[in-house]
């Protein structure tokens, strides 16, 4: 098989080699067997990169979000409900449009792109955002949306809305209409949720780009049997934290392995490889799982049987509630998208390659990567999905719910590390556990 990639002309595409069997991580003595080598060369070396030389304190103190700033004290005092918006330091209700904001901006951001809104301040365009200023200027305000990291493509539409909101009137409904602008507004709707009618297809480059990425997604995952241990029937929560982290460490090292595979990654800087390994690797994690959670697992038991084990094994492992049902509400929403295999591959490197992750310097260089493979899962999803005009916009709607386990994985974090559970070798790297 061979792979044409025009936009990587000095990339050199490694052959698909037959996989070697990975070294075991399968342990019930808290993982003893770990010798001073126990990293592959797929870890890039990041221990010899601990985080205290990448990242000094001062970087740490002056760079971190304000989000950030509230889950560091979290010890000291603050309550895990007082995040704060990065647009105007409001109380925080959640990731919206892939940034932690208030109510009030994911609303203004919403109707400011949907309306394509243009504003003009009154000052230059240099105000200071917080929350009086909000009101006051909506340009800085929209601004300092886009700063932060809130993106138009994770909205739909306001006639895609619409659209969606028709096809859920029965066509003999007795609800009166709105005059003569509802009739105008369904004729809008109708001529532009349907895709124009110019052929859409993927360029060559694109099928073969496709293809070598859906081979490495195929090649590097979970064995079968480590997805079949979680089916077998304990009680014991310390055995299933043992198991899940188990899971998690070979999640993580087929992760490593998957994102070598990227083209053009490992030309990126040494220092942004890492930092996008570590910022990506509990977002891939959760994406994998939920294929794994939506899918049939070859197994004596039934499918719905099997969803029940999973999900009592988690909640028996020492997980708060709290994190647990937003957890298995993602893995529902995942299984209703009825995902193909090369849409969860490209998720997984779309994700892989953000941008936006703490300590990434060269960010056009990772945009520059990102950029075509979300522009391949556009058309694919167009092809693929005809009859839903809005799949492209949900998958990157399951983007940005991701971004919220990360904020929820480093508070069960701090509750099993004063619950004393250890962890593997590579999860302390990957997750920073000291």
């Amino acid at each position: 098989l061979k792979y044409n990639f025009c936009q990587y002309p000095n990339l050199s595409i490694p052959s698909m080699q037959p996989s070697t069997t990975m070294p075991s991580y399968y342990s019930n003595s808290y993982y003893t067997q770990y010798s001073e080598d126990w990293y592959t060369p797929a870890m890039y070396e990041v221990k010899k990169l601990s985080c205290e030389k990448m990242f000094s304190k001062e970087t740490e103190e002056c760079d971190t979000p304000v989000a950030k700033k509230a889950r560091m004290n979290s010890l000291s005092g603050k309550m895990k409900g007082e995040e704060l918006c990065v647009v105007c330091g409001d109380k925080a209700s959640g990731y919206h449009y892939n940034a932690l904001t208030c109510e009030g901006c994911k609303g203004f951001f919403r109707r400011s792109i949907t309306k394509n809104a243009s504003y003009k301040c009154k000052t230059g365009g240099n105000c200071e955002m917080d929350m009086y200023m909000r009101r006051k200027c909506q340009e800085c305000r929209l601004r300092k949306c886009k700063e932060v990291g809130m993106l138009a493509e994770c909205l739909l539409t306001e006639i895609q809305c619409k659209s969606k909101r028709l096809r859920k009137i029965p066509l003999n409904s007795d609800q009166p209409s709105n005059d003569a602008v509802d009739s105008i507004d369904y004729k809008q709707v109708t001529s532009t949720t349907k895709y124009s009618k110019e052929k859409i297809e993927l360029t060559q480059e694109q099928q073969d780009l496709l293809r070598y990425i859906l081979d490495s997604f195929i090649k590097y995952r979970i064995p079968q049997e480590v997805t079949k241990k979680l089916l077998q029937e304990r009680c014991n929560a310390e055995e299933n934290f043992l198991l899940l982290t188990e899971t998690a460490t070979s999640h993580v090292q087929v992760l490593v392995e998957f994102t070598k595979k990227l083209p053009g990654f490992q030309a990126l800087d040494h220092e942004d490889q890492i930092a996008l390994l570590k910022g990506s690797a509990v977002e891939a994690m959760f994406l994998r799982s939920a294929q794994i959670f939506s899918k049939k697992i070859p197994h004596e038991q039934s499918e719905q049987k099997q969803s029940e084990l999973l999900e009592d094994r988690i909640r028996h492992s020492g997980i708060a509630e709290e994190y647990i049902t937003p957890m298995f509400n993602f893995y529902r929403s995942i299984g209703e998208l009825k995902m193909a295999q090369e849409e969860y591959a490209l998720l997984t490197a779309i994700t892989i390659l953000s941008p936006d992750r703490s300590y990434v310097k060269h960010r056009e260089a990772v945009e520059r990567l990102q950029e075509p493979l979300l522009d391949i899962l556009q058309k694919y999803c167009k092809l693929n999905h005809p009859d839903d005009p809005q799949h492209f916009a949900r998958l990157l709607g399951r983007l940005t719910e991701l971004r919220t386990f990360n904020h929820h994985h480093a508070d069960m974090l701090m509750s099993w590390r004063i619950n004393d559970h250890k962890f593997t070798p590579l999860l302390c790297e990957i997750w920073d556990v000291q």
